[in-house]
């Protein structure tokens, strides 16, 4: 288990860089106990329903043995024909498995809290469930990961269901490049976007940018967003 949570330690920050999107989430893998993992982004996209602000705060603690605790608040502010403000958060428990030296699978329940960005159809608390399956690889001496996760949640009469897939790779010490891929289903239109980031360690503190697209063809938004990330 010594190698395996050295590994953990290692690639769980990434596993939490995937989730920079909407619905960010702690991947396949728990931090060992007693270790934290802190990523804020802040996004600005334009398109057919004018113009989206958003920020996620995403927290991970490590309880030892597979466990972990994380926190996520996020906000959105929309302004187009209407001023769309809302603010929410979930809280969650999660548990992995060892799947070897590399690989992990995890199951994670989380409770929904405050406002919902899922539209202003959903409303009131509610709860969430995931199951993810990771792995991570070497290549060419340098370390990478790859996350698929599918996940539902629920508020009142409002559902909804998404499933995401996600790639980085430590290509040169101190940088990192993901890509990711998300769908989301249960409104009136699925929704299915893809983004990029490059983010640069210094001394501990991740900083990085992106790019994230509107790929379904149901409708049009696009825009960057910046991201930090420090381990602990």
């Amino acid at each position: 288990m010594g190698k395996l949570h050295r590994t953990v330690r290692r690639l769980a920050p990434l596993a939490c860089l995937a989730p920079v999107a909407a619905p960010a989430h702690a991947g396949a893998w728990s931090l060992p106990a007693g270790a934290q993992s802190w990523l804020a982004a802040v996004s600005r996209e334009t398109g057919d329903f004018g113009e989206a602000w958003r920020a996620d705060d995403f927290t991970e603690i490590g309880l030892g043995d597979g466990w972990g605790l994380n926190f996520k608040a996020e906000s959105e502010i929309r302004i187009g024909a209407t001023y769309d403000d809302r603010s929410g958060a979930r809280l969650g428990i999660q548990k992995a498995f060892a799947l070897g030296d590399r690989g992990s699978i995890a199951i994670q329940a989380s409770a929904l809290l405050g406002e919902s960005l899922d539209g202003v159809e959903c409303e009131g608390e509610g709860y969430e469930v995931r199951a993810a399956i990771g792995s991570s690889f070497n290549l060419w001496g340098q370390e990478g990961f790859v996350n698929l996760e599918s996940g539902h949640r629920t508020r009142g009469d409002c559902e909804r269901s998404v499933t995401e897939a996600a790639i980085g790779y430590d290509f040169a010490p101190g940088w990192n490049f993901t890509l990711k891929a998300w769908t989301e289903g249960g409104g009136e239109t699925g929704v299915a976007k893809a983004e990029a980031s490059l983010m640069r360690d210094f001394w501990g503190l991740g900083i990085g940018v992106g790019w994230r697209e509107e790929i379904s063809g149901n409708f049009e938004e696009k825009g960057w967003l910046v991201n930090a990330r420090v381990r602990f």
